[in-house]
């Protein structure tokens, strides 16, 4: 225990509180989450998840090595300047009157304006090299491409097909990565 003096020249204890041992082997705060070894969930998640079926084909694609950490950013980054401009590519439902208690932040038009025009830069440099198909597909609507999916049995014609889409994939990411690398922050 240790003893200070405030400003009045009283003495004042300074309590040590003990820290209790958790069951978890962890002493304060929020209990560590259960080991991941085992997955709990119904048999056809876990046969989901075994086979990739629940990870976003970008993501995959990183997994796998075939893109770089810098063009899996740019795939993202697609996607949320994609967002902007369009909205979600998805179905739900919204009920405009009501926002959750949380009310609308306040819009910039600046701001807006441009990130849509590096959006439309964005597809206007992949449609000049002809991928923006390929990778608004993928980075955008979550399509699996076909190079992707583990067949046991593959023909040599599909392997030439699924190798040029990889590789126009990665120029079309590349061509991205150039165009933003040196994007003022």
């Amino acid at each position: 225990m240790q003893h200070t003096q405030n400003k009045t020249g009283a003495s004042a204890k300074i309590l040590r509180f003990a820290r209790p041992v958790s069951s978890r082997g962890g002493r304060r705060g929020r209990p560590k989450s259960a080991v991941r070894g085992t997955d709990y969930g119904t048999p056809e998640l876990v046969l989901k998840r075994k086979l990739g079926q629940t990870s976003e084909s970008l993501d995959l694609c990183l997994e796998r090595g075939l893109i770089t950490p810098q063009q899996h950013w740019c795939g993202i980054h697609l996607r949320w300047l994609y967002t902007l401009r369009h909205g979600a590519p998805s179905l739900r439902a919204l009920n405009p009157a009501h926002l959750g208690g949380a009310l609308p932040r306040s819009d910039d038009p600046h701001w807006r304006t441009e990130r849509e025009q590096e959006y439309r830069d964005a597809v206007q440099a992949l449609s000049m090299g002809g991928n923006v198909a390929l990778v608004v597909n993928l980075c955008v609507y979550n399509e699996r491409p076909k190079f992707l999916e583990t067949p046991p049995r593959i023909s040599q014609k599909q392997q030439a097909v699924n190798t040029e889409n990889l590789r126009r994939t990665r120029d079309g990411l590349d061509v991205l990565v150039k165009l933003w690398r040196n994007r003022p922050a």
